[in-house]
Order: structure tokens, then sequence, then C-alpha cells
């Protein structure tokens, strides 16, 4: 099963949730359904970039891509963990907090006043045609704020430095940051062996990887050796079989006679022929062996 063909797979899933007679026609979307959604679409636009990068030979701008991919599995993975709803009610008002106060950031912090009044004028007028009760930006940032805030324990012990990363509020507080949380999902070796080095691209600091000085007679010449992509592209195809199978079962979309069921059944093939570990012991639990 190719990398296309999983990608296509995944977008029909999010179909699928909205078609006549299934999930979202017998339910109302919750803000964790939003979350969720959310999230699992942002991911698989980024998969599709990456493929279409590496079809036309750019694989040496996918490193930021493939980061924050990566990123965005952990979290879908911790947040079907278990206390699904929680979790991704958290991310929500995180998500929702932090946009608002970059953007209130960004227009108290514009040197050019008149530009910052113009954006602030725009800005509010979009918040208050949201069905919302804040009528400006900063209303509507302390509103996000102390939403989020509201999600933890008043009476914790540094409360401040926990609500840093939403993936922190469980009872433990042991995910203080997102290697703890990798190491806490039994993932530890996905954080080392590819989100670390994917970061030195992202903060743009090994562009000079790519290249190698070889020797030459005398002379030392410069070459540009981009370094194969092909397990890079199987883990992304592993992690997007994942989030299929964690999202359809989530759903409950994945019945006996379900076009969900022979996806399933496409992926543990595929699987078999790649001895993918964690991929066989996520279908096992729902009957695929």
């Amino acid at each position: 099963m190719s990398l296309e063909v999983t990608i296509d797979d995944n977008e029909k899933l999010i179909d699928k949730l909205f078609e006549d007679n299934s999930v979202f026609s017998k339910q109302k979307l919750t803000l964790s359904d939003v979350a969720i959604i959310s999230l699992y679409y942002s991911a698989l636009s980024n998969a599709k970039a990456i493929k279409i990068l590496t079809d036309n030979g750019l694989t040496n701008v996918t490193d930021t891509l493939l980061r924050t991919f990566i990123e965005q599995s952990v979290y879908l993975t911790y947040i079907f963990q278990k206390n699904t709803e929680a979790r991704a009610e958290l991310l929500f008002f995180y998500e929702k907090m932090n946009s608002h106060t970059k953007a209130l950031s960004i227009v108290k912090g514009l040197t050019d006043k008149e530009l910052a009044k113009n954006m602030q004028r725009q800005i509010d007028n979009q918040i208050k045609n949201d069905p919302s009760e804040a009528s400006s930006l900063e209303e509507s940032t302390k509103y996000f704020r102390k939403k989020y805030d509201t999600l933890f324990p008043q009476n914790i012990p540094n409360r401040n430095k926990i609500k840093q990363h939403w993936y922190n509020a469980e009872p433990d507080y042991k995910n203080t940051s997102f290697n703890q949380l990798c190491k806490n999902l039994g993932i530890k070796d996905l954080y080392i062996g590819m989100y670390a080095p994917y970061s030195d691209n992202t903060h743009g600091v090994n562009g000079i990887a790519n290249f190698k000085v070889k020797p030459h007679n005398d002379e030392f010449n410069m070459i540009i050796e981009m370094y194969d992509k092909k397990s890079e592209l199987t883990m992304l195809k592993s992690e997007l079989n994942m989030m299929f199978i964690r999202m359809a079962s989530y759903y409950k979309i994945d019945g006996a006679n379900s076009w969900a069921k022979t996806v399933y059944t496409k992926i543990y093939c595929n699987v078999l022929l790649q001895r993918n570990y964690r991929v066989q012991q996520l279908l096992k639990k729902k009957g695929i062996s």
C-alpha cells in the first residue's frame, strides 16, 4: 500500500464522519471534536506536502514539516490514550489562548500605530461577528486564558509551570516537556531518532549537513549529497496508519462490514510485510490478526 493510498484513505475517513447517517449527522460537533479533527486534518496536510516535495526531489526542505507531523501524531496518540474528550478540550483552549495572545502581542508591539489601530479594528470586527460574549481582541484573549486556567486544579504546586504544556494536565503532571511526553507514551525512540534531528533544521542550523567535502587528487571538492528519505516516508505511512485506526475506532465507524474494516485489513497485510510491531499491536486490539 503506497503512501499516496494511505493519505487518500485518511482523507476519506474525514468525509465519512460527515456523511448522511454517519457520526455528525447524529450528534453535535463538540469542542473536543473540533480539536481532534483539526489536528488530524493538519497532520494529513503536512503528509501530503511532504509527499509532493519528496516526489519533486525537494527533500532538503521537508525536515521542518516532518517535525511538525511527528508532534501532531504524538499529540493524537496522547489524546486517544485515555480521557480523550478532556485532553482534546485542553488542546482546543490552549490553541485558542495562544493564537489570541500572540495576535494581541503583535498589535501592541507594532511601532506603526496607525497600522496597529487598523489591525485591531479588523480583528475586533471579526470577533464581534463570532458567536461569543467577547467584543474585542483583549476580551477574547482574557476569556480563553480564563477557560484554559479553569481546566487545571487551583491547589497544585508549581501551577503556572505545569500550565505551560496542555498535555501536562494529568493527576501525576509528569509530561513536563515534549521529550518527557514521548517517554511516557513509550515512543522515546521516535523522539531520539526522528524528532530531535529534525529540530536542528527547524532552527536553521543543519543546512550544511547536505554538503560534503571530498578529496579529489590534490583538491577538496564541495558537493551536495542528499540523504535517503525512504525510512522517513515509511515512518510517515506508519504514523498515518495508526492515526486512521485510532480515529475510526474512537468515532465507531469500524463495524464488521464497514469501509474502515476493509482498510484495517489492507493495513494489516502491509504491516506484516514491513514487520511494523506498533501498528500490529493496535490492529490486534481491533480483532485483526
